[in-house]
């Protein structure tokens, strides 16, 4: 709901209902004191107005473009209007998330760099300060583009208050990586310095692309496996990213959610201040395979190597009876697959109550790789790749019997693909699943016998 956020109560004397809110519209109209503060500092003081929004038709807060392009202009954004479309050009410091572009059509429109993000109404009245006609336009509108630019706003009725998330360099945030890196001691071979890992940050600003490719050469240095099979068997196989979802290091690490939540959409994008935290906190789900959020467990596939998988499924096919092969599927189908299996995955949650685990699977009726669950906890048993429910969408009860904890099989029912999938295992430790230490029991890596 769009609405004034001070008390109506307050500002009833400065509602000015307009009964036309057509292009060049008019109106005897009530105005109000405003400030516009630009990262703790009150930079312009305009007036502005309420009028009913014909959209959601509600009351709703408008003030003149003129002062909000000129705050604007304070961060190099430049802008341009003809009284119908607003065009924003951001510098090259802003990466703008230009995601699910505006399509309903309203009395304007806002974009950014040439693509229409925002439509929004407008009103046209006599500014106090100048006497003359100007554009008013809703400052919930101007907000959510805004948010785009990575700038935030919190209106009260009279202060506008705008906070520019500042890009983090490459610096700040490689040292923030590897304090990430030095806390976790889980499932690590060693840890690497960013000289070790080839990592040379600058006081530039950081990418996406540049986070990714670091955390790549990190991977390489501090994880890999024992192959258990194979040409190489019995050899210490660092982690590479050919065994992964994708040996691009940008769309690996999308893939496996380090850029959740936050407003980068490509290799390019700039990670600022407010995306760092949120960037840091995917880290260490995907390094854990857990988080924890109100006494839930968000789980992840673990950060292990897919070594064996992509060993079994890659190898061409036996030629002939009794010798040794795998399933001959293709690099980029078997990467492909891999992504749909991690998508789901990481979607499970957990919950412990009692002697019960809550354990919440999404539905995979749908997937793309044809996948299947089968959980398996003591004698316990959902799921399997011959039974009929076996595609989750649902919450299982299970009885938590204090001496293992669940395993969570995944699976595609494709035939050139049959039983190819994660098999992670969870220790259970006093009767208490672990689900922070995930054991990739398909690649041999077996949790503590009991």
């Amino acid at each position: 709901m769009r609405k004034l956020i001070a008390p109506l109560s307050a500002s009833m004397t400065a509602l000015a209902v307009l009964t036309t809110m057509a292009p060049g519209a008019q109106a005897a109209t009530q105005f109000s004191p405003t400030h516009i503060w630009l990262n703790g500092k009150d930079i312009t003081d305009p007036v502005h107005t309420a009028a009913v929004d014909p959209s959601s038709k509600q009351p709703t807060t408008f003030m003149p473009i003129y002062y909000a392009m000129q705050v604007l202009n304070k961060l190099g954004i430049q802008s341009s209007w003809d009284g119908t479309h607003w065009n924003l050009t951001v510098p090259s410091s802003i990466t703008p998330n230009l995601g699910n572009p505006a399509a309903s059509p309203n009395q304007m429109s806002i974009s950014i760099n040439g693509t229409v993000v925002q439509t929004a109404p407008k009103l046209v009245a006599k500014d106090p300060a100048s006497g003359q006609d100007t554009t008013f336009i809703p400052i919930w509108y101007l907000s959510q583009v805004l948010n785009r630019l990575g700038i935030t706003s919190t209106w009260d009725g009279t202060n506008w208050r705008l906070t520019q998330s500042k890009p983090v360099t490459q610096q700040d945030m490689a040292n923030a990586m590897w304090q990430t890196f030095a806390g976790v001691t889980w499932d690590i071979q060693s840890h690497p310095s960013m000289a070790d890992a080839g990592v040379s940050p600058t006081s530039a600003p950081v990418t996406a692309g540049d986070v990714a490719t670091w955390l790549a050469k990190w991977a390489s240095k501090s994880k890999g496996l024992i192959a258990t099979s194979g040409p190489q068997k019995g050899q210490w196989i660092p982690y590479d990213l050919k065994y992964e979802v994708s040996s691009d290091p940008y769309t690996w690490a999308s893939i496996n959610g380090l850029f959740q939540d936050t407003s980068v959409t490509s290799p390019s994008s700039v990670i600022n201040s407010a995306d760092e935290s949120t960037v840091l906190s995917n880290l260490q789900w995907w390094l854990t395979g857990d988080r924890v959020v109100n006494g839930v467990h968000h789980l992840h596939v673990p950060f292990y190597s897919n070594y064996g998988l992509w060993l079994t499924s890659t190898a061409p096919k036996p030629q002939s009876p009794g010798q040794s092969g795998g399933l001959g599927i293709s690099e980029s189908d078997y990467q492909a697959y891999l992504a749909d299996e991690t998508k789901y995955y990481d979607q499970v949650t957990a919950t412990v109550k009692g002697n019960t685990i809550y354990l919440t699977l999404p539905d995979t009726s749908k997937s793309f790789s044809n996948m299947a669950w089968h959980i398996v906890d003591g004698h316990w048993v959902y799921g399997g790749w011959q039974a009929k429910d076996n595609r989750g969408g649902k919450t299982l009860e299970i009885p938590n019997a204090g001496t293992a904890g669940p395993t969570i099989s995944t699976g595609t029912l494709n035939p050139s693909m049959y039983l190819e999938g994660f098999q992670i295992v969870y220790a259970n430790v006093n009767g208490v699943p672990v689900f922070n230490q995930p054991y990739d029991w398909g690649e041999d890596q077996n949790p503590p016998s009991k």
